[in-house]
């Protein structure tokens, strides 16, 4: 744990670190920027690979993530920073005096779905069909981890996992939480060839209620697109499509609220 001092905006590791604020400077670097003493502490309790941690030289390192740095297995660079420095590496209005440097991870999707299935016949996925707003991915992402999601894959055409409202919004569950990035029409076969159910929801006129679906040992629930639904491939490969009664005017529930409802009813038929 080295500890050094940048004031100045100009800095070429603050340039560098500029650029993880965008989608591109993050797949280019294989890095992504977290913000905020809850995320950091999560981030470096949960095992990260936390690369760099900069704080506020004016406001000192939150206690919490202190106690997490000490205990933390590997290096991490730390810088004190100015407040324009900080400043400059933040996306909120307010700048919360801490900002983190993370090495992207995703574990092996086939490895981790063999070794699963093998130790468990009773698994939940929730797939994610080209989910575009970054705040409801990371609502949903924070509610499966809550209700226990074995895992998460999120199919191509998604907001960038590591977006940084997607990040504040998980609020340090993807940590915790094993989260894909795959085709999901690959997935579904893959899943649908070793036993698993496929519940696509829409609202189609064939659909069942959620509330009257037998959410088998293996399922796997497929949410769409805020506004396009779920694709015609996953509705294709769907054992079960489902839906949520509206009761009232709207014409449908958003993303992330959906996503709670159905992991929640499939968590209850478990446990019943």
């Amino acid at each position: 744990m080295t500890h050094e001092v940048i004031t100045s905006v100009q800095n070429p590791q603050i340039k560098r670190l500029h650029q993880l604020l965008e989608r591109k400077g993050r797949e280019g670097q294989g890095r992504f920027l977290i913000e905020g003493a809850h995320l950091v502490e999560e981030a470096l309790k949960s095992g990260a690979e936390v690369l760099t941690i900069l704080y506020d030289s004016e406001r000192d390192m939150d206690t919490a993530c202190r106690r997490a740095l000490e205990n933390h297995p590997q290096d991490v660079q730390v810088i004190a920073a100015s407040s324009a420095v900080l400043a400059k590496l933040s996306e909120t209005k307010t700048p919360q005096g801490i900002v983190a440097e993370v090495k992207k991870y995703q574990a092996d999707w086939n490895e981790w779905l063999k070794a699963r299935a093998t130790a468990s016949e009773d698994l939940l996925l929730l797939l994610l069909d080209e989910i575009q707003d970054p705040g409801n991915l990371g609502t949903i992402l924070r509610t499966a981890e809550a209700a226990g999601v074995d895992g998460v894959v999120l199919g191509k055409g998604s907001v960038d996992l590591y977006n940084g409202k997607v990040m504040r919004s998980t609020m340090g569950a993807l940590f915790r939480l094993p989260v894909f990035t795959r085709s999901l029409p690959d997935v579904a076969d893959e899943w649908k060839a070793m036993g698993g159910s496929l519940l696509v929801s829409t609202l189609h006129e064939k659909s069942m209620a959620y509330d009257r679906v037998d959410y088998v040992p293996k399922t796997a629930i497929v949410i769409g697109n805020e506004g396009r639904g779920v694709s015609a491939a996953m509705i294709e490969r769907a054992d079960q499509l489902v839906h949520i009664p509206i009761y009232g005017q709207a014409e449908s529930l958003n993303a992330a609220v959906a996503a709670g409802v159905f992991v929640y009813e499939a968590q209850r038929k478990r446990k019943e």
